[in-house]
């Protein structure tokens, strides 16, 4: 009795079909980590993907600092959204700080 005969190369699955969808959605998701090259003076090109993931465009301002010898970089957006969760909660509810501000300018001035 002899052994079934196992295909063997390419026979063994035959191939997915194609699908474009699959692809685009592979695109969409920005790899998590990215090797990339230091150039020219101290350059690096952040991919697509993620400038994109970040919401950053061509021009846009960026704050960098080194954390436990990791370069972050973060969008100046992100950045002020960040501060202003953060400072957030030490504002009172109803509180406004601007009229506060303004109330003790005034005072000062002799405004009021």
């Amino acid at each position: 009795m002899t052994a079934p005969e196992t295909p063997k190369g390419f026979a063994e699955e035959p191939q997915k079909p194609y699908s474009s969808r699959i692809r685009e959605e592979l695109l969409r998701k920005p790899p998590r980590f990215e090797r990339l090259r230091v150039g020219d003076g101290g350059r690096v090109v952040i991919p697509a993907a993620m400038r994109e993931e970040m919401g950053i465009k061509p021009g846009d301002d960026l704050v960098a600092h080194v954390e436990n010898g990791e370069l972050r970089l973060i969008s100046h957006q992100m950045a002020l959204t960040r501060v202003q969760e953060e400072m957030a909660k030490y504002k009172k509810p109803g509180e406004s700080v601007v009229d506060e501000f303004l109330a003790e300018r005034r005072a000062m001035w002799g405004e009021e």
